[in-house]
Order: C-alpha cells, then sequence, then structure tokens
C-alpha cells in the first residue's frame, strides 16, 4: 500500500523486528518493499531498524539494495536508487559517537559496533577489573578497544584449573558457540565482535548488554514480567536457511533485558545447528536445565537425545510459565528427579 498501512499494522502488532525475520526463500519484509512497494516503504523501514535493512541477505545472498538494482524491482526503481545512495551518503558523513550533530540517518541507525579494533584493555575500577560475570570456569569483563567501544570480554583460561577434562569440554563448547554465533545477527541475539586465544586463555568479545536478566528483574521486583521479543529471535534461528540453530538452553536468565528496552538472547555455548531436517541426537546426557527440558530429552533411545526446534520451543513455554507465575514448571520437584 501506498501509505504503508500494511507494513504499520506489522509493526504495532509484531514490533519492529518482524521486518528482518526471513520466509523459507530467506527473503525479509525488507527485500519484499524493495521488490514491490514505493519508496516510502523503505524509508518507513530504515526508520525502524535503520542500516541494518542494507545488509540482509536472502537464501541466494541478495541484500534489499540488490533487489532495487535487478530487473525484479517493480516499482520506483530510479527512486529506491536515489533514495539508497543518499542514506549511504549520509551515513557515510555520521559524525563519530559523543558528536552533538547527529545527522537524519544516525537517528534512525542502531549501534553497530565495530569488531576490527586491534587493541583493547580491561576497564578498571579502584584498580580491579571490573568482573560483571562469572560461570563455569569463566568470567566476563567490561572493556575498552582501541575503536573507543565499550564491550564485554568473556575469559576462559585454558589450563591451571586442576580439571582440565571439564575444562578442555567447555572451551571446545565456547568455541562452538563462536562459529554460530558470528554468523548471526539479529537484534534481540548478542552480538559477537571477534574471539582471541592466547597462551593464557580464550577471550570472547561481545556487545556489552547494560541492564538485567529477566530472571533477576523478575526476582528484585517480586512481580512476573512481561516477555517481548525474544519469539522474534528464537524464530531468526530457527529459520536460518543453512539449517535450523537451536540454542537447547532457553531460560529467563539467559535473556537480558537492556537499556534500552530491548531483550537480548545470551549464552550460545550449548547451541547446535541442524543441516537437515531430522532433527539432532547427540551424547548421553541431555543438555540443558532440567525444569525447561522437553519430556523427549529425558527418554532418548540408545543413547540419543532428540533434540529439535520443538525442543526449543518447549523451553520458551516454560519460561514465559515461570515469568507469569515467578516459577519454572515443577518447582516443587527437585531437579534430578525432573525426568523420573
Amino acid at each position: 500500500n501506498s501509505d504503508n498501512s500494511n507494513l504499520k499494522w506489522l509493526v504495532k502488532e509484531l514490533g519492529s523486528d518482524c521486518l528482518t525475520v526471513p520466509d523459507k526463500d530467506g527473503n525479509t519484509a525488507v527485500h519484499l518493499a524493495a521488490e514491490r512497494q514505493p519508496v516510502d516503504s523503505l524509508q518507513f523501514i530504515f526508520e525502524q531498524i535503520g542500516v541494518e535493512m542494507f545488509s540482509l541477505k536472502n537464501n541466494r545472498g541478495e541484500t534489499p539494495v540488490d533487489v532495487v538494482e535487478s530487473d525484479r524491482c517493480r516499482t520506483d526503481q530510479s527512486a529506491k536508487r536515489a533514495w539508497i545512495s543518499t542514506q549511504r551518503r549520509l551515513e557515510a558523513s555520521r559524525p563519530p559517537a559523543g558528536s552533538s550533530a547527529p545527522t537524519a540517518a544516525s537517528a534512525g541507525t542502531k549501534n553497530q559496533l565495530d569488531p576490527s579494533f586491534t587493541d583493547w584493555n580491561f576497564i578498571l575500577q579502584d584498580n580491579q577489573k571490573q568482573l560483571i560475570g562469572r560461570g563455569g570456569f569463566s568470567e566476563v569483563y567490561k572493556a575498552l578497544t582501541d575503536r573507543n567501544q565499550t564491550v564485554a570480554v568473556k575469559v576462559l583460561p585454558l589450563s591451571g584449573t586442576g580439571q582440565s577434562g571439564k575444562l578442555q569440554k567447555a572451551v571446545e563448547m565456547e568455541k562452538r558457540g563462536v562459529e554460530i554465533l558470528k554468523r548471526l545477527s539479529h537484534p534481540n541475539i548478542l552480538q559477537f565482535l571477534k574471539c582471541e586465544q592466547k597462551s593464557d586463555g580464550l577471550y570472547i568479545f561481545t556487545e556489552l548488554v547494560s541492564g538485567h536478566s529477566l530472571f533477576e528483574l523478575m526476582q528484585r521486583q517480586n512481580k512476573p514480567f512481561k516477555e517481548s521479543g525474544i519469539c522474534s529471535g528464537l524464530n531468526f534461528l530457527h529459520c536460518q536457511p543453512q539449517g535450523a540453530i537451536l540454542h537447547r538452553d532457553i531460560k529467563s536468565s539467559n535473556m537480558m533485558l537492556n537499556n534500552e528496552g530491548v531483550i537480548k538472547l545470551i549464552d550460545f555455548g550449548l547451541a547446535k545447528e541442524i543441516v537437515d531436517t531430522c532433527g539432532l541426537s547427540t551424547g548421553v546426557d541431555p543438555k540443558g536445565t532440567p525444569y525447561f527440558m522437553a519430556p523427549e530429552l529425558f527418554m532418548g533411545e540408545e543413547n540419543l537425545i532428540p533434540y529439535s526446534a520443538k525442543t526449543d520451543v518447549w523451553a520458551f513455554g516454560c519460561t514465559v510459565y515461570e515469568l507469569t507465575a515467578m516459577e519454572p514448571p515443577d518447582a516443587n520437584v527437585q531437579q534430578f528427579r525432573i525426568g523420573i
């Protein structure tokens, strides 16, 4: 529609993230607008998601800009080309972070961190590294890059813990999560930047999510929390053209609410990729958190655990239950008895 009424309705009902969700061919609402809608539709989308719209790719590797340049563009091709050129020129002239005079383009642009930094330092407070999280063998700190960006760095030692077997598994798990995260770009998924392996440890750099997990917020506020946004991120994972990506540990403590009100899915250490449609069977022991695990994960036959997108959806349902009831399903049952 020339008045963008369909797009406005979608954004109102589902949020701006719906504009980046791909169909079976990998095309998003942005690709379709580039092909069929007037140039005003591209402007409306730009106001919702910023320059991210130019980098979205379908299964053929085409961006919305490629669609505009192709013979599939049915409407306003010349106007769209001129509009894209203008937006790119404005983005190129965007002043650096902290400038008091942002351009019109930067006002509608989501901040994207630059992963090409070559030097960095821990941010200190009272001469101590700022610890912002800890789990298993790893610790997470604040760091400042030579691009003047504040980021999070997860540090995992490579030796010296006295538990070499478990540590090696933890390192392998983190590396697997990195391989998956570095291919993903979605507003509701933690942004991966880079990974460095040094003699003393593995350093994983991501965006710094300033905020709290939904679990922490629920506990601190002592009241239910209304979830929004993770559905889009989870659907994005499950609709990857190369095969569904399973998170395998969906729960409220792995969902962060940042200071801009955006929920981010974090902790991809258990994530796996399905490269066909038969699901994933792996290992002897089920992975995840018992209260959030689907029944079939406790009943794998012949030492095979049947993971699928459905088991992620089950965990998401348990998370919504937890955020509503302020406790997970079967909370009165000890974790080791959940599968009995």
